[in-house]
């Protein structure tokens, strides 16, 4: 009965040594969070970057939504959190007050925020970007040989990608004649619209820098110019454009300059796509409309010629019938 006992007892302390010595659950998470890099991203410009280099070795989060100015951003407490766990803190543009005070809640200094500069709505500011990125993620102390040759390959599509889709915008920007096409845009979409080789007459800040004289000043121009369309800037407002566009009798296109803000646009390929077929659409409409126009004052002027042709013929009958009523009357009273 003892030596029963004994064994049972025994064989209870084995088996909790060895549940004690298999890798439990907090363990296998530690493993798991040297798999891939945690970036959080100022915007969903660089988060959309980061994805595409990334892939499966990255988990990134970006803190502006798509739709959203990052000038006038009001931080959320999730934000807190991303940002004081993050491996790699990217941001753009500029260090705004409220990252400033979203670093510090986070308990991270403005150096551990990693700036990247320059325009990214061209497809060569955008490749910049790309390489850039690449070159954090490869150099980042926990990326592995394995996780730097994926990043290399996928810099390599990625830049070829929008290579190739700017050949092609530059080339349909050609056909339409967009050089010809007078446009007045925001400020902030004025280099993809010049890189397209649109015709810019006039530009405008954001709308709440603009007073009515100078919405009025616009108006003036694009009538005086024949602005064909104006542009706005979806995470600025519309407003103002909408109304130019409505006083002069133009196109109104709004174009993004981040990524997810308008349907289909989840890379920076898709958004500049999206921005130019808008402006491609708007010219080739402008086109049709004032082929049409031409067409119709063709039509009047050649009414008009009819019309003075027809006018001088009544006139001349006018002037035969009145002659003729003239010397009946005359024979009339001779006899």
């Amino acid at each position: 009965m003892r030596l029963g006992k004994a064994l049972v007892l025994t064989a209870i302390t084995v088996l909790l040594l060895a549940s004690a010595s298999l890798p439990g659950k907090p363990v296998a998470k530690a493993e798991a969070d040297h798999d891939g890099l945690y970036v959080v991203c100022m915007t969903t410009v660089l988060a959309s970057i980061v994805e595409q280099i990334g892939g499966p070795y990255v988990e990134v989060e970006a803190i502006v939504p798509a739709g959203f100015c990052p000038g006038h951003y009001d931080m959320r407490p999730s934000d807190v959190e991303a940002v004081s766990k993050a491996d790699i803190l990217l941001g753009h543009i500029a260090v705004f007050p409220w990252v400033e005070k979203l670093l510090q809640a986070a308990g991270r200094s403005v150096s551990d925020l990693i700036m990247l500069h320059g325009a990214w709505n061209t497809p060569e500011g955008a490749i910049s970007y790309v390489k850039n990125i690449t070159d954090i993620l490869c150099s980042h102390p926990e990326t592995n040989s394995t996780m730097a040759s994926y990043f290399t390959e996928m810099n390599a599509t990625i830049c070829s990608e929008l290579q190739e889709l700017a050949s092609y915008l530059k080339a349909r920007a050609e056909e339409l004649g967009v050089g010809s096409v007078k446009v007045i845009c925001m400020q902030w979409q004025v280099p993809f619209v010049s890189w397209l080789g649109f015709n810019i007459t006039a530009t405008f800040p954001p709308p709440e820098s603009m007073s009515p004289k100078d919405i009025e000043a616009l108006v003036s121009k694009g009538k005086e110019e024949g602005v064909a369309i104006v542009i706005d800037n979806l995470q600025s407002g519309t407003e103002v454009g909408t109304e130019v566009a409505r006083e002069i009798g133009a196109e109104h296109v709004v174009l993004t300059n981040f990524p997810g803000a308008a349907p289909g646009t989840k890379t920076l390929a898709d958004m500049f796509r999206h921005n130019a077929y808008q402006l491609f659409n708007a010219t080739a409409r402008w086109q049709a409309y004032g082929g049409m126009i031409r067409q119709l004052k063709n039509q009047i002027e050649s009414l008009k010629s009819q019309n003075t042709l027809f006018l001088g013929l009544i006139i001349g009958l006018a002037v035969i019938a009145i002659a003729e009523a003239v010397l009946l009357i005359a024979w009339r009273r001779r006899t």
